[in-house]
């Protein structure tokens, strides 16, 4: 979970900021069961404490949206298939669409198989790689997904040129009396998206976060931004960063190296990402529910580890996010006065209202 310490915060109901971001989608030509799904995961995500892939990207997403670059009312289908194995054309489509389809249709084939494979291209950025492996989870199901990023930002090791996504993947499998243990990770030290949310709030990053355009570490969000990620783990994770862009994108003929433009800079760009899924059903290996106790033990083991001194207790992955899921689906989402400020004066041009009191200075907190 992102450790986010914004200066000036609001906290919305989180139902009434999902109706409020479903509006927008609508606005700008999706269906209300699109712009539901794209809604959902953003503020999902937000509620998860994963706020460089919540609502503060439907700007983005909407600029593409009536620029070109992205079709709202694109219909991904299926365009070939063997058995338990498939591949998508999202045909442009929001990336959160194309890969809910392809999210459902993977439990529709390892329900029928026992394991499935979904290959998506044509698609676009499609948020967080755990609001699918979840969705497998739910299903009885342990999920995989890797998907290459919508822009260049990491050099190969030793380089300084941006040739590489930070190509995120995930995995999940479910507890019986706990949350999912997931892990969803992009193999850079972190997602652009924080650092995009460092320049929004007129914050510093880290200085092992990224290079500039120099190869210089640097502090500095902008700077970061136009220059490049770091990988996790040095060499391993550049090493990781192309074998998910493999499996993902050079595996189905989605955009890879110089083909794949820039998210953010070219709205108007067609992106053609690429998503692989893999889900496999527990039942076709063993027992459901002994498999989830089993990994009730395996946190339990893990949990009750001594712990280093100024440690007061051990995470499994995805268990600070379900925390805050819980606590802000509840509570309400702390978001940064900044980013529904802006989302209020984009409302504005969209013709969808905006409630006063999110955006006064009396509703800082």
């Amino acid at each position: 979970m992102a450790d986010y310490k914004f200066n000036r915060t609001v906290r919305l109901d989180y139902h009434e900021v999902l109706a409020w971001q479903t509006e927008m989608y609508v606005a700008v030509g999706m269906s209300p069961t699109d712009a539901n799904t794209s809604a959902h995961h953003l503020v999902i995500a937000d509620a998860r404490g994963v706020y460089s892939h919540g609502i503060m990207r439907t700007p983005t997403y909407i600029e593409k949206m009536r620029l070109g670059g992205l079709n709202p009312t694109a219909r991904p289908e299926i365009i070939r298939g063997k058995g338990p194995t498939i591949v998508v054309d999202g045909h442009n489509a929001m990336g959160q669409v194309a890969a809910s389809f392809g999210t459902e249709k993977a439990i529709e084939l390892a329900r029928e198989f026992g394991s499935s494979t979904v290959s998506i291209t044509g698609s676009n950025h499609l948020g967080t790689c755990a609001y699918y492996t979840e969705q497998a989870a739910a299903a009885d199901m342990v999920g995989f997904c890797w998907t290459i990023n919508a822009n260049n930002i990491m050099a190969p090791w030793g380089g300084i040129d941006a040739r590489l996504g930070n190509n995120p993947f995930g995995i999940s499998a479910p507890c019986l009396t706990r949350p999912p243990v997931t892990l969803d990770m992009a193999t850079s030290v972190v997602a652009r998206g924080k650092i995009a949310m460092a320049m929004k709030t007129g914050t510093q990053i880290p200085s092992n976060w990224a290079l500039d355009k120099f190869g210089n570490p640097t502090t500095d969000p902008e700077a970061a931004f136009h220059g490049t990620v770091q990988p996790s783990g040095e060499y391993k994770g550049y090493g990781l960063t192309f074998m998910n862009a493999i499996v993902s994108a050079i595996l189905n003929g989605s955009a890879f190296g110089e083909d794949v433009g820039d998210f953010f800079e070219n709205p108007t760009q067609v992106q053609n990402t690429g998503h692989l899924l893999q889900f496999i059903d527990i039942s076709a290996i063993d027992d459901v529910t002994a498999f989830k106790q089993r990994m009730d033990n395996a946190v339990t083991y893990l949990k009750a580890a001594n712990r280093r001194e100024g440690v007061d207790e051990i995470f499994v992955p995805g268990e600070m996010e379900a925390r805050s899921f819980a606590r802000q689906t509840e509570q309400g989402i702390d978001y940064p006065l900044e980013v529904i400020q802006e989302l209020a004066q984009l409302g504005t041009t969209l013709g969808v209202s905006t409630r006063p009191e999110w955006t006064a200075e009396v509703a800082v907190r």
